[in-house]
């Protein structure tokens, strides 16, 4: 029987899933805390076959104890469960090594489809958030001789991109790059310029587009 480690801060909402997970009779749930903080720590004690984890939680981002399960056993599945269905939190997830996106709302069945998948080391999406994914890449691959090209971006403003894209403000940027926040704000100008767009919304609205640029970017513009 394989042992879930439940990370959920909604206890209500905690105590169903246990018991919906353990009526299946394939898993028993061996630890469950709606603590990011806990769970890392129970992640280390118990070594578990697989985690559920709630993607929101109350004392550390969900994205943040993924990172940190996956440094301590990166052959431990997680499947990231949210009601989230942006597609950025997707993609932090999987960047952080999550083996399965389910959203809270599809059902026990998606649920128990992600388990087994990613016991599997395999990836699962929950269908919903795949179509959307998908729509959009394909609207991007329609547009994409109209967009301006990223290659016209220099090293440094590819890596305020990134950053941008990720929710940095300019004195995050400016503190990470170790550039004063009048270098960053200059570099975001000349950014929307070269890029044809107006404003920062804009950016995030098109990441689709830029996440595809980025996996193009030269390897110097990663931020160490």
């Amino acid at each position: 029987m394989k042992k879930i480690l439940l990370v959920e801060d909604d206890l209500l909402l905690r105590k169903g899933l246990k018991t919906m997970i353990e009526m299946r009779g394939q898993f028993s749930v061996d630890a469950d805390t709606g603590s990011g903080i806990e769970a890392v720590r129970l992640f280390e004690m118990r070594r578990p076959d697989i985690v559920v984890l709630d993607l929101r939680l109350p004392d550390i981002p969900g994205t943040e104890v993924l990172r940190q399960m996956k440094k301590l056993a990166p052959d431990i599945p997680v499947v990231s469960l949210t009601v989230c269905e942006e597609n950025e939190l997707l993609f932090q997830a999987l960047a952080h090594g999550a083996n399965a996106y389910v959203l809270k709302g599809s059902g026990p069945e998606e649920l128990f489809l992600g388990i087994h998948y990613a016991l599997k080391k395999e990836v699962f999406i929950s269908p919903k958030l795949a179509q959307v994914i998908v729509s959009d890449y394909l609207l991007v691959n329609h547009h994409r001789n109209s967009l301006p090209p990223l290659h016209d971006l220099t090293p440094r403003e590819k890596q305020i991109v990134r950053l941008i894209i990720e929710g940095k403000k300019s004195k995050e940027i400016a503190q990470i790059l170790c550039i004063s926040i009048k270098t960053v704000n200059k570099h975001r100008s000349n950014i929307l310029v070269k890029l044809g767009i107006h404003n920062l919304a804009e950016l995030r609205q098109r990441k689709m587009y830029v996440f595809g640029g980025v996996t193009e970017f030269d390897s110097q513009t990663s931020v160490r």
